[in-house]
């Protein structure tokens, strides 16, 4: 892959494959402080590009402000909701069963109490707000017909913060609301957003890669490949039939904080996108590139791959991990506002069929 688009961007067939590298912004870095210092202070990065003085005013203001990864706790939410799915579904066939043959009466009252506790919990839990706010607003329209007790309790109801066990704040089922739109979820074209997002910058970063969902193993496979990426020749037999074996196309070296961040900025390239039009995280996974972090660093040290020049691009604690995940996914951010016309033009190419290398090439090339 790395051969052919290098060949074809090199005789002009193709012109937009890595234009986007330019682009990014890398992490600003700064001089190595001893542990106390690190402990008080707000940006203690040792690793990224070194930077002028208001250059560096600027990156690290920016850095400060940056919001956090989201939190995204897919596997229990999922868990979580089918547990409540499974007991929902089992009263709900206990009272029917029990209708019908009338052989569970002692049952019946139980699962009739779990069932309304349960549902109710969780209409509570998650619509406090709504439910409070048009309860007071029709008190007020009939405070003259209502009981004084009755307007009474209903002026004094709690605000949510003050709720035994925090209903009403979403925190008691709160997870189980989100794995159950996970699990419900069937947004064809929020999935082609994303996958949009990711053949995007992964073209326009000239990361030799298609990968319309990517994950930590494609990121770091990328990565460890470009450290060894020789000058092969054409033909394995030794023959090159007139080919330049020289000017033979490899994946550029990846190693190092720039290298990383463009596959980070691939990784959360959904992530980015998605956020950017749901409050909620459905089709993307947040937790893909700090994996890939760990994995880049386990893999390059189990199989053999020099540290020296590794370790001095990864990040060197969680602290540092966390701003570089910060890092690329506003750098990611970025690119994708700026050209959001073509990944939107993608993203409704792949809506409507258009699902091969070749389709999308010609949709980002304008062919």
């Amino acid at each position: 892959m790395a051969n052919v688009l290098s060949l074809a961007k090199r005789n002009g067939a193709i012109r937009k494959y890595g234009i986007l590298q330019s682009d990014i912004d890398p992490i600003p870095r700064v001089q190595q402080q001893n542990q106390q210092q690190r402990q008080s202070s707000p940006t203690p990065f040792s690793f990224g590009r070194g930077s002028s003085g208001s250059d560096k005013e600027r990156k690290m203001k920016r850095l400060i402000t940056l919001p956090p990864i989201p939190d995204d706790d897919r596997a229990t939410e999922v868990t979580q909701a089918a547990i409540f799915g499974i007991m929902i579904a089992s009263c709900i066939g206990i009272n029917i069963f029990d209708g019908v043959f009338h052989t569970v009466d002692a049952i019946t009252p139980w699962t009739n109490l779990v069932l309304g506790s349960a549902v109710s919990t969780v209409i509570i839990d998650n619509s406090f707000d709504v439910l409070v706010g048009t309860t007071q607003t029709l008190s007020r329209l009939n405070e003259s017909k209502l009981p004084n007790a009755i307007s009474n309790s209903i002026k004094s109801i709690p605000n949510k913060e003050n709720m035994p066990l925090g209903i009403g704040t979403g925190q008691v089922s709160g997870s189980i609301v989100r794995g159950i739109s996970r699990l419900l979820s069937n947004d064809t074209e929020r999935d082609c957003m994303c996958e949009a997002a990711a053949v995007y910058v992964a073209y326009g970063l000239g990361l030799p890669c298609f990968a319309f969902r990517p994950n930590e193993n494609e990121g770091a496979s990328l990565v460890l490949q470009s450290m060894n990426m020789g000058q092969e020749e054409y033909n394995t037999d030794g023959r090159n039939n007139g080919y330049d074996s020289s000017r033979a196309a490899r994946i550029d070296s990846l190693v190092s904080d720039v290298g990383l961040l463009k596959v980070m900025i691939w990784l959360l390239a959904p992530v980015a996108m998605e956020l950017s039009r749901y409050p909620q995280l459905l089709s993307s996974e947040p937790r893909v590139a700090s994996a890939f972090l760990k994995q880049l660093r386990d893999k390059s040290a189990s199989s053999g791959y020099s540290m020296l020049t590794l370790s001095d691009a990864l990040p060197i604690d969680d602290d540092e991990i966390d701003t570089y995940l910060r890092w690329a996914l506003a750098e990611a951010d970025v690119l994708l506002r700026r050209n959001v016309r073509a990944v939107d033009s993608l993203s409704e190419a792949l809506a409507g069929g258009a699902a091969t290398v070749g389709d999308c090439v010609a949709i980002l090339e304008g062919w």
